[in-house]
C-alpha cells in the first residue's frame, strides 16, 4: 500500500477534533486503542507522544508504521512517517498544539524535547 492525501473535508474534521484514537497492532495480535491529541499543519496531520519515544504506542509505530486511526466512527488504515527533530515544521506543530489545547494544563508537555522527538505525520493508505 502507498500513502495518499487527506481530503479537505477530512483535514477540517481533524482540525476540529479534540482527539483521535490510534489503533496499534501488537505482536500478540491484540490492538492497543489510545486517544491522542492531533493537529493539522500545512495540510498534514500530526500526532506526538508527550512521553517521547519510550511510549508504548510510539514503540508500536516504530515496529510497524502501517496502523489504523479512528475518528468519527471511521476506521482508517494509515502510514506513520517519522518527523526529524530538525524539521522546521516542528515549530508550527508546537504552536498549533499550544493554541488548540490552550485550556489544558498539560499542553506544555507537547512542546517539550521528548515530545518533539516523537512527532509523527499520519497519511492515509491508498
Amino acid at each position: 500500500m502507498t500513502a495518499g492525501e487527506w481530503t479537505p473535508g477530512q483535514l477540517a474534521e481533524f482540525a476540529d477534533a479534540e482527539e483521535l484514537v490510534l489503533v496499534i497492532s501488537r505482536a500478540d495480535r491484540t490492538d492497543l486503542r489510545l486517544p491522542v491529541w492531533l493537529v493539522v499543519v500545512d495540510g498534514d496531520l500530526y500526532v506526538r507522544s508527550y512521553k517521547g519515544v519510550t511510549s508504548g504506542w510510539y514503540r508500536g509505530v516504530e515496529a510497524d508504521q502501517h496502523q489504523r486511526i479512528v475518528l468519527g466512527g471511521h476506521d482508517t488504515r494509515v502510514l506513520f512517517e517519522f518527523v526529524p527533530r530538525t524539521d522546521t515544521v516542528n515549530h508550527a506543530i508546537g504552536a498549533t498544539y499550544l493554541a488548540k489545547y490552550s485550556r489544558f494544563d498539560y499542553r506544555d508537555a507537547m512542546v517539550e524535547p521528548a515530545a518533539v522527538d516523537a512527532t509523527l505525520r499520519i497519511l492515509p493508505e491508498d
